[in-house]
């Protein structure tokens, strides 16, 4: 992979990671069983460290990093605030709107991974997919306690 197609790929890791913190953090602010609302909080903040550690990369390169997530996840927290509103502030919904975000931080961190990129750079996207692991992992464990 060359130097464009690596700050590339990373670029898109950026939004993703931006996405994640912010629909994370919305999630927590709708969440009130504390121990739900920390975790979501340490998934989001985890978001917004990998987000910083991603630009740090994109501009060791030489490129220029993206410093905003989408639209669309600024919609998605809407609805989900709409949606957790309507339905009583039900966690499931909470945790069912964000599956989608994990699930697309999960697998684009997965297809980074597989690149063949600089080690330094390998080395970051395979602690930032492990650490996407741990956090869903302990999402799904507090799901499984809320029942």
């Amino acid at each position: 992979m060359n130097n464009l197609d690596t700050i590339t790929m990373l670029n898109r890791l950026i939004v993703v990671s931006k996405d994640g913190e912010s629909s994370l953090r919305a999630a927590a602010e709708e969440a009130y069983h504390p121990v739900l609302k920390n975790s979501l909080m340490s998934y989001s903040r985890f978001f917004g460290e990998a987000a910083t550690e991603l630009q740090h990369a994109v501009k060791d390169l030489g490129g220029a990093p993206k410093a905003l997530g989408t639209f669309a996840n600024t919609l998605h927290r809407t609805w989900l605030h709409l949606r957790s509103s309507a339905q009583g502030h039900n966690e499931d919904v909470l945790l069912d709107e964000i599956a989608e975000d994990e699930r697309i931080a999960a697998e684009s961190l997965a297809r980074a991974v597989r690149e063949d990129t600089p080690p330094q750079i390998h080395e970051l996207l395979e602690r930032h997919y492990e650490g996407v692991l741990k956090h869903y992992g302990e999402i799904r464990e507090i799901r499984q306690q809320l029942h």
